[in-house]
């Protein structure tokens, strides 16, 4: 049971990336407004999802679905193939306080 509900909530992770997507897609067709220009097609897309994209990580959504990401790879990766405890820890360590410095750069410059 433990392993399907951490199953269900990877793939819920990915959430945001998907609606990213379809944002600009719609974009695409349907055009993008921003400070009173609106533009279509690919640079409607690249618009949208850049946009997108900021206003989840100002609020922190894709930093905490990224680390649970890496999280879950991690403890698969030292289960399946016998790595040692240790060095996936400093790596997910190191990682995570990477993503953590990104958000706050992005927080701070908004």
């Amino acid at each position: 049971m433990k392993k399907i509900i951490s199953r269900i909530i990877l793939v819920l992770s990915f959430a945001p990336y998907v609606f990213t997507l379809i944002y600009g897609i719609y974009s695409m067709a349907n055009g993008f407004t921003f400070f009173f220009s609106t533009s279509y097609g690919f640079e409607a897309f690249r618009d949208a999802t850049l946009l997108m994209m900021l206003m989840l990580c100002y609020i922190p959504v894709i930093p905490s679905c990224l680390i649970y990401q890496f999280v879950y790879l991690s403890i698969f990766i030292m289960k399946k193939f016998n790595v040692p405890k240790n060095r996936i820890l400093l790596f997910s360590a190191v990682f995570t306080v990477i993503i953590i410095a990104v958000t706050v750069f992005i927080y701070i410059n908004i």
